[in-house]
């Protein structure tokens, strides 16, 4: 098959939406860490977690669209509903742990541009969370309206790391140093795990195959039901996920070599701190943009939460609660958490750990499913490909257990 590169940037959207997991304020916390402690030396670590990120996405994405279900849909049809009940559960958990990440990240950007305490800063990221979703309304007109106000926040949380990488300077040898693989100590691999056990976020496999569905129906109207149709689509969210994930690679990969460049050596580790020293180091625009990109990644990564939260719930138990609900729900113990004075640093490191408990909840029943020719036909994983994904994913299960036992054992 050939394919234009109009048809391509039609396509352009999804993989986007879904980009947006991999470079929430919770990965922000991760690479200012590891950037800060060990220069550049576990740029290989985000670059081995991005191409994992990618395969799982793309399986996602092929669920959606040979069977026109998502993970959760097909849980509930096919399992017993106790296993299904502790399965929703579980993503629900992993819902609130998830958003309160992404507020908690967009309220200390609020706090440190406008100088504003940190509740005010949450509340601030409350109001603007709701104030996007109402964009999210334009799934009435077409869904495109949500796929290109996430792919501008996108924009502009790259257009932010070009800029601070153009301010760092880093030299070839720096970033090839970075790419060779190496753990410099105990404390390296810690943060290895986190880099990598934290990269693929649950929600994200669940949202996956549901925001494929609309070019799919439009497809099946407009050209039929066929196997040439759906694949023809298959490639080109293929190439959406790669592109997509590719730029969420290169903003993880900006901020631990932006964090190498300015924060090695000095002992910091939080966001606010960061911020403050890119001040002294780069000036303030640099810091303005670091605090503009933060605000844009936890807004993004809240509405695409929401998006998410509303996929889980209507999966798993065929229940479609107003969004507005939905999101004052899983807003309420994001602000609490902020209100009650907890560390925001601390609550971004614990809302990680507590994804980890999800992960083997939906990645395993991902494999499972794509497996089955009597699901999947013609689209069903080969034996290669499942293989591959078991070793993916039994390396993240195992790599989180251990990341959630150092946590909470030391």
């Amino acid at each position: 098959m050939k394919y234009s590169f109009r048809e391509v940037l039609s396509y352009l959207g999804p993989g986007f939406i879904i980009s947006v997991a991999y470079m929430d304020p919770g990965n922000w916390a991760t690479n200012i860490s590891g950037g800060a402690k060990f220069g550049s030396a576990l740029l290989w670590v985000i670059v081995l977690a991005s191409f994992m990120a990618m395969g799982i996405q793309i399986v996602a994405a092929k669920l959606g669209i040979a069977t026109g279900k998502g993970v959760a849909q097909l849980c509930r049809e096919r399992l017993p509903r106790p296993v299904v009940l502790v399965l929703w559960t579980a993503a629900e958990l992993a819902m609130i742990a998830t958003d309160m990440a992404e507020i908690i990240g967009a309220a200390i950007g609020f706090s440190l541009i406008f100088s504003l305490p940190l509740w005010a800063g949450a509340i601030l990221a409350g109001i603007s969370s709701f104030a996007l979703l109402g964009v999210r309304t334009a799934h009435k007109r077409g869904f495109r309206w949500v796929e290109l106000l996430i792919m501008s926040l996108v924009g502009v949380i790259s257009i932010a790391f070009i800029f601070e990488m153009a301010l760092a300077q880093p030299t070839t040898g720096e970033i090839t140093s970075g790419l060779a693989p190496s753990i410099p100590n105990a404390s390296a691999l810690y943060v290895a795990i986190g880099i990598l056990g934290a990269t693929v976020m649950p929600h994200s496999v669940y949202l996956h195959p549901y925001i494929v569905q609309d070019r799919r129906s439009r497809l099946i109207e407009d050209e039929g039901d066929t196997e040439e149709v759906h694949r023809r689509h298959f490639v080109l969210e293929s190439v959406d996920t790669v592109i997509a994930l590719f730029g969420a690679m290169f903003v993880n990969a900006a901020m631990l070599i932006v964090a190498a460049a300015a924060l090695q050596g000095t002992g910091i580790e939080t966001l606010n701190e960061a911020y403050v020293t890119l001040d002294g180091v780069f000036g303030g625009q640099a810091s303005l943009a670091f605090g503009i990109a933060l605000i844009a990644a936890g807004l993004s990564s809240s509405l695409v939460a929401t998006m998410a939260g509303q996929t889980v719930m209507d999966g798993f138990l065929d229940l479609n609660i107003n969004v507005w609900i939905r999101r004052s729900v899983t807003l309420i113990p994001s602000l609490a958490v902020v209100i009650a004075g907890f560390d925001p640093t601390s609550v971004l490191v614990t809302s990680q750990v507590a994804l980890s408990f999800e992960l083997p909840f939906v990645l395993i029943p991902l494999v499972w499913f794509t497996r089955e020719e009597g699901i999947m036909g013609s689209f069903r994983n080969s034996s290669r490909t499942t293989s591959m994904l078991g070793i993916v994913i039994a390396l993240i299960i195992v790599l989180n257990i251990w990341l959630l036992y150092s946590t909470l054992f030391g």
